[in-house]
C-alpha cells in the first residue's frame, strides 16, 4: 500500500518488515528481549561493580518500556 507524503510529491511504500515492526506482539517481544539483555547487564554490574553496565541495562529497560507503551498505544 503506498501512501502520499504531506507534500503530495513522494510515494512512500512500506516494507514487509516495516509493517511487521507496527504489530503490538513484535512490539512485546523486543521489549521482552530487551529486559532480558537488562537483566543480564545489570546482574554483570552487581557483580562486577562496573558503572557503564549499570549504564546499559537502565537504557535497555527504557528501551523496553517505549516498546511495551507503543505498543499498547497500536493495539487500541
Amino acid at each position: 500500500m503506498a501512501r502520499k507524503t504531506k507534500m503530495g510529491r513522494r510515494i512512500i511504500r512500506q516494507s514487509q518488515e516495516q509493517k511487521l515492526m507496527h504489530r503490538w506482539w513484535v512490539r512485546l517481544l523486543l521489549a521482552l528481549a530487551f529486559f532480558g539483555l537488562a537483566y543480564g547487564f545489570i546482574s554483570l554490574a552487581i557483580n562486577s561493580g562496573r558503572l557503564i553496565e549499570y549504564g546499559i541495562g537502565l537504557v535497555l529497560i527504557w528501551y523496553a518500556f517505549k516498546h511495551v507503551l507503543r505498543a499498547i498505544r497500536n493495539d487500541y
